[in-house]
């Protein structure tokens, strides 16, 4: 689920930098990137092109440090703010509910190791169960997800 969010925070950053840079158009979302006025100024204000580049990165990425992007309505909240709308439905579909769920069973399975020390609410002292062939298909679903959004950019 790391590396997920990770291409996700990358996909936002970089498209939201084309965006301030005037690379690419604004997008067309209710959901907002939110950088302070303090931090536009500062954007604008550097001197050339590199600068402002880079003082956009570093403003735009500590702005996403705050969210994690795992959860099928994060990623595409994410998306759409940096111009990529309904992302479910053109990279995948013929199986949107179905690729939705199961990416939210590996997120809650995700959550339930990390938050809950993957204990089994049925066995004291007990782990829940995961088989390799279980892990193996989360990477797979996440591999799949990651490959169909790259199509889209």
């Amino acid at each position: 689920m790391a590396a997920l969010d990770s291409y996700i925070h990358g996909v936002t950053l970089d498209r939201a930098v084309d965006i301030l840079m005037g690379r690419i158009a604004p997008a067309r979302s209710s959901t907002k990137v939110g950088l302070h006025f303090n931090a536009v100024r500062e954007i604008f204000d550097s001197g050339n092109l590199v600068d402002r580049e880079i003082a956009a990165r570093t403003h735009i990425a500590q702005r996403l440090a705050l969210e994690t992007f795992q959860k099928p309505d994060d990623v595409g909240n994410a998306l759409a703010m940096v111009g990529i709308n309904k992302v479910w439905t053109l990279a995948f579909p013929s199986d949107i509910e179905q690729t939705k769920k199961s990416l939210g069973l590996v997120v809650a399975r995700r959550n339930q190791i990390v938050h809950s020390c993957d204990a089994d609410p049925l066995t004291v002292g007990g782990v829940t169960p995961m088989s390799s062939q279980d892990a193996l298909d989360a990477v797979d679903l996440v591999e799949k997800i990651v490959h169909a959004i790259d199509k889209l950019l």
